[in-house]
């Protein structure tokens, strides 16, 4: 199960769960939010170019938390 907010890399770039399908429709969709673009796509829980694995895009820094200098 993934929580909207959570930070994920779809086909090697970082993304944010913006939407998910319930849970008995199919296909199984997530809506990503694309961090650097905005561009916002939806795949199938199943596509290969999805990496959900615990502790990847987790641990990464989230680039759009900048600290403002003065």
């Amino acid at each position: 199960m993934v929580d909207l907010g959570t930070l994920l890399t779809y086909r090697g770039r970082l993304h944010v769960v913006v939407g998910v399908t319930p849970m008995g429709a199919t296909p199984r969709l997530l809506e990503l939010e694309e961090v650097e673009s905005g561009r916002i796509r939806r795949v199938e829980w199943t596509d290969p170019g999805l990496d959900t694995s615990p502790g990847r895009a987790s641990d990464r820094e989230d680039p759009t938390d900048e600290q403002a200098s003065d």
